[in-house]
């Protein structure tokens, strides 16, 4: 019998160890250098470029420099004195005056003492009881400046007199930022160390469970480089979630993967193989498992790139990276590494009970299941649809600010500025007029514009639209002439590419009146002769659930298809497939189902840290996307095992029972080590990391747990031998 091609990579890996581990470890120093040049990620905490709101916000910042400067929020309060009041205001202003200190350009300062006899400008610096006022900063110059001064703003303001709590777009954004890098550290401190005491257990020797570290290591060094090299020219553009898909997907991959070829290959040198025929059997078997495995992976995170109107490109590319580098370093590294080793895998043995024991618990349990499979099977199903009809009732929105945890100062500032400022609550939604002539008539314009402004102005919940491109008479007369706050909006508003007109509305962000809102102010925009654009989240809002509900379902069927096409690769049956895919969507909506309880209904809300509120719309989307394929993960190694024996034996009884026996504590340590990794992230600050965290956590257990155990082994005795049928048409193309 000819020798596959996997194999004869395998012995290729054994002659060519030594160039394969320097080649690897000259990968590590050229990763290395690339992530010390720093990355370009984009800001994942706004509308992406690639949706409306997403480019008039690009639009604004690229165009108009007042109005895209960050800017920072001061709240100062005292439980006793007034804002009018005199030691107050000198608090304040005290307090101010060290900005100037900062190394950083400050555009301007609007206080309420700016205008204290104004009520309209009170209502936005004034809190409604007169204890608390809020200053707004807008502060110039690059990011890298902004981000080197950032500590020392954040204690400008700092005073012994009054209470001072500081907010903004600028803090929000940096505080999104570094949640999101401390989530990814911490998880790491969380699932590393858990995964080696799990790998020792399994393994029993040092030697062996040191190996996939290393994978995990080298895996996380190259997807983090290249993520970081590709920020600067990826077209839908990436952000700092890239970076903790690597750690929340790669690191449980590379781990898997390394588990299943070293189990592999000690178990033929116990069976008397040589290093290299050992290494070569290991690659025909478990190598192949793992890349039809990491292919069905990849798959189900490269439907994600059909998301364009959303981040999933930018997550989806960073969990592609972590399952390429995984499984580069898993079939060629890995082997390389074990042909030095061969039989001193098993040295440097730890003391550990029960560690690296075989018993035949998966081979008696799957023939008990096996004797009364619809005994087993109907009860099985009832849990795991009863598990996942709570997702009947999901709530989705945007997310927010209500991300963060609710003690973040930003979020807390925020907060306070919604509750007790009566002008706050109303939002503000900006249309970005483009220019596309470069011979402007300013006069023929506004007449244009200003028909969309009444129409706008007329809409049921708009409070005020005003601009002077939405009163034409103003142009009859040069701009010097005009009033002084006409010429103020002019100049920072208006460029010669673009003006933003800002809509005041009386609907909060989120709102379903405010999502109407949006509908009905397009219907005015799209009649205009000039491109304008919505702007604003809940533009965003709008405009991401029309493009999943567009999308979603050729996914679901692209992600099915070619999962199943996959594994019939691997078994050679059209049925096991199809019941595989069918056990999948059960774990997964199972999961979606115990999401919906925890962050939606807030059970374990304090214990987790935050605010109960509907899921982020691509929370469900992006989890069917990594589930799926982790789910398939092991259930491909379970099934090839299956199918080997069902080769051998062709008695389809005893080759579940033989398959479960033979992967069944590697399946359990690879679910193990998964889970590990994945709750790591449930201690998340950032509310989408955390829900992830714990939806990947719930799927890939109840998969090893109660479809493992209970649902393949019922469901495959009841289909008996029909579980191997394939088309003549099919076996032929096989051959």
């Amino acid at each position: 019998m000819a020798e596959s091609s996997l194999s004869r990579f395998g012995r290729q890996m054994h002659g060519s160890r030594k160039a394969v581990l320097a080649t690897a470890f000259a990968s590590l120093l050229v990763s290395i250098l690339l992530i010390s040049q720093g990355n370009s990620f984009i800001d994942g905490n706004s509308p992406p470029p690639t949706i409306e709101s997403g480019r008039a916000l690009d639009l604004v910042d690229d165009e108009l420099p007042v109005t895209s400067a960050n800017s920072v929020t001061y709240i100062f309060s005292h439980e006793e004195m007034s804002w009018n009041d005199e030691t107050f205001e000198q608090a304040v202003m005290a307090a101010l005056t060290k900005l100037e200190d900062l190394d950083i350009e400050i555009l301007s300062i609007s206080t309420a003492y700016d205008a204290a006899d104004d009520p309209v400008h009170l209502a936005s610096h004034v809190s409604r009881d007169g204890h608390t006022t809020a200053v707004y900063v807008r502060i110039g110059g690059t990011d890298d400046e902004v981000a080197e001064s950032f500590d020392d703003i954040i204690v400008a303001a700092d005073n012994d007199a009054l209470d001072v709590i500081v907010t903004g777009s600028l803090v929000i954004s940096t505080d999104f930022d570094n949640a999101l890098k401390n989530d990814q550290v911490r998880a790491e401190l969380i699932g590393i160390p858990l995964s080696l005491i799990i790998l020792l257990f399994v393994f029993g020797t040092f030697t062996a469970a040191i190996l996939p570290m290393v994978i995990a290591l080298l895996m996380m060094t190259l997807a983090t480089a290249t993520s970081f090299w590709l920020s600067d020219w990826w077209f839908f553009g990436l952000t700092q979630y890239s970076i903790s898909m690597i750690s929340l997907i790669g690191i449980a991959v590379s781990i898997d993967y390394s588990l299943f070829m070293i189990s592999r290959f000690r178990e033929e040198l116990d069976s008397g193989a040589e290093v290299e025929d050992a290494v070569a059997k290991m690659m025909d078997t478990a190598g192949r498992a793992v890349l039809f495995s990491g292919a069905t992976v990849a798959i189900s995170l490269c439907s994600l790139f059909y998301f364009t109107a959303t981040h999933m490109p930018s997550m989806a590319m960073g969990g592609f990276l972590a399952v390429l580098g995984s499984l580069i370093y898993s079939l060629t590294v890995l082997p390389a590494m074990l042909s030095y080793l061969g039989p001193k895998i098993d040295s440097l043995k730890v003391p550990i009970p029960g560690a690296n024991t075989k018993s035949q618990f998966w081979e008696k349990f799957s023939t008990t299941v096996m004797k009364r499979p619809i005994s087993w099977l109907a009860p099985a199903l009832i849990v795991l649809l009863l598990l996942g009809s709570p997702f009947l009732r999901v709530e989705l929105n945007a997310g927010g600010i209500e991300a963060l945890p609710p003690d973040f100062e930003s979020r807390v500032g925020y907060e306070v500025l919604v509750d007790e400022f009566p002008a706050y609550t109303a939002s503000t939604i900006p249309l970005v007029v483009v220019f596309e002539d470069e011979q402007l008539d300013w006069k023929t314009i506004a007449e244009d514009i200003s028909q969309v402004c009444e129409g706008i102005r007329s809409t049921t919940g708009v409070i005020s639209i005003e601009h002077p491109l939405c009163s034409p008479a103003l142009f009859d007369t040069a701009i010097e002439d005009w009033p002084e706050e006409a010429q103020s909006t002019w100049y920072t508003t208006v460029s010669e590419s673009v003006a933003m007109i800002n809509v005041a509305t009386e609907y909060s962000s989120g709102t379903d009146e405010a999502e109407q809102l949006i509908d009905d102010m397009r219907v005015h925009t799209r009649s205009s002769s000039e491109e304008i654009l919505v702007g604003g989240w809940t533009s965003y809002e709008v405009d991401i659930k029309d493009h999943l509900t567009e999308r979603i379902p050729a996914v679901l069927a692209f992600v099915i298809i070619v999962t199943m096409i996959l594994i019939w690769m691997q078994v050679h049956s059209v049925i096991v497939p199809i019941k595989a895919v069918l056990m999948n969507v059960l774990s997964v909506s199972a999961s979606f189902g115990l999401v919906v309880l925890v962050f939606q209904d807030g059970l374990l809300a304090e214990a987790l840290n935050f605010t109960p509120q509907p899921l982020d719309l691509i929370v469900p989307p992006l989890v069917f996307g990594i589930a799926f394929g982790l789910s398939m993960d092991y259930e491909v190694l379970m099934l090839s095992r299956i199918h080997e024996a069902w080769i051998e034996t062709g008695d389809n009884t005893r080759a579940v029972a033989e398959g479960l026996q033979a992967s069944g504590s590697l399946i359990t340590g690879a679910a193990a080590i998964m889970i590990a990794v994945f709750s790591g992230f449930i201690f998340a600050d950032v509310l989408i990391i955390k829900s992830m965290g714990l939806a990947l956590a719930v799927a890939v257990f109840i998969d090893a747990t109660i479809v493992r155990a209970i649902v393949v082994p019922s469901a495959m005795r009841l289909m008996g031998r029909l579980n191997w049928w394939s088309p003549s048409f099919l076996s032929n193309l096989d051959e």
